[in-house]
């Protein structure tokens, strides 16, 4: 399949703000409950063992709620995780506290925008995460990502919640629908605007399905990573698929110097 890089409701600032952060608060709680990293949580322990790394700079956190269901994926599995510093571009402080207050001591906040193409020396760690968001850049933009890891000699980890595929992406479906239903009770704001662009009108339901199909058609194959990675020929680059159930199946590709 051929990839799209289409439009999604939720990176949109025209979109109204209950729908936008409905569709991305369905999506945290739909990768929780379908427990869609289970499986990438031992692989992420092997990369930090490999590349001995006690903290990570996360790229892209967004809410930092990837990072949150992450780090339970380590804790379910009695594994060590490292310090996770959340960083964005355009930063939700707010979202990312509030995850951080879920895991103290573990999760650290930066409150200034950080482009993950060109990271401040200031707030770089031996390893840099980017979780359920690369599939958001456009193919240069992912390459300048990976170029600016490599040329700083950082070790990279990339996971995505399914590959490019319509088919695994709908393996999310039933806990995302569940997690669409139940996220305007549980909301951290706004719960009664979300509620009524939630069940009063399709809004959410289209527009998060719409996110989903593209999210999808957005991701990058194995072929278009390790192409990305194609100069850096004093790394170690792996990619695995990880099964969940029903059918789906999370992808993780990494990057860690040679010593």
């Amino acid at each position: 399949m051929r990839r799209v890089h289409a439009f999604e409701f939720n990176e949109l600032a025209s979109c109204p703000r209950a729908v936008r952060e409905s569709i991305v608060e369905t999506l945290g709680l739909g990768l929780r409950w379908g427990r869609v990293l289970d499986g990438v949580g031992p692989v992420f322990a092997d990369f930090c063992a490999r590349a001995r790394c006690a903290a990570v700079l996360d790229l892209c956190s967004g809410s930092g709620e990837p990072v949150s269901i992450l780090l339970d994926a380590l804790a379910r599995q009695g594994l060590q995780p490292p310090r996770f510093l959340l960083s964005d571009l355009y930063p939700n402080v707010a979202a990312m506290r509030r995850v951080a207050a879920r895991h103290p001591g573990l999760v650290e906040v930066v409150d200034e925008p950080v482009d993950a193409c060109d990271v401040p020396a200031r707030h770089d760690q031996p390893a840099r995460t980017i979780v359920n968001a690369l599939h958001h850049l456009p193919p240069a933009a992912a390459a300048r990502l990976v170029a600016d890891s490599v040329a700083r000699r950082r070790a990279l980890f990339v996971a995505e919640g399914f590959p490019r595929s319509l088919r695994r992406m709908a393996a999310t479906l039933p806990a995302m629908l569940a997690a669409g239903a139940v996220n305007p009770w549980v909301a951290p704001r706004d719960r009664w605007q979300k509620l009524l662009v939630t069940w009063a009108t399709p809004a959410v339901a289209a527009t998060g399905l719409w996110d989903a199909a593209v999210s999808a058609l957005r991701m990058y194959s194995e072929a278009e990573l390790r192409a990305m990675a194609a100069g850096a020929n004093d790394y170690e680059w792996q990619y695995r698929e990880v099964p969940f159930f029903p059918g789906g199946r999370a992808t993780v590709f990494w990057g860690i110097p040679r010593a």
